[in-house]
């Protein structure tokens, strides 16, 4: 991710780093209502990020939950 791609939610962007040193790659999409894509290169599966979660908590749990799934792939 570049400098001006962070997410607005502390929380959020916590997980996103997390995802980046498991190594799954995670991408930001400007011109869209998510905000972007946590992706598992090896096998193509991805997670979306919201942009404006209704619970920064729950999102980043899923992200979390998703890096728990795909750390034996990156």
């Amino acid at each position: 991710m570049g400098i001006g791609d962070r997410h607005q939610k502390k929380d959020v962007e916590a997980a996103l780093k997390r995802a980046e040193a498991a190594g799954l790659k995670v991408t930001h999409d400007k011109n869209r209502h998510n905000w972007g894509l946590v992706l598992c290169c090896p096998c193509n599966d991805y997670v979306r990020i919201s942009c404006t979660p209704r619970n920064t908590g729950d999102e980043a749990k899923k992200i979390d939950a998703f890096i728990k799934e795909h750390r034996a792939c990156a």
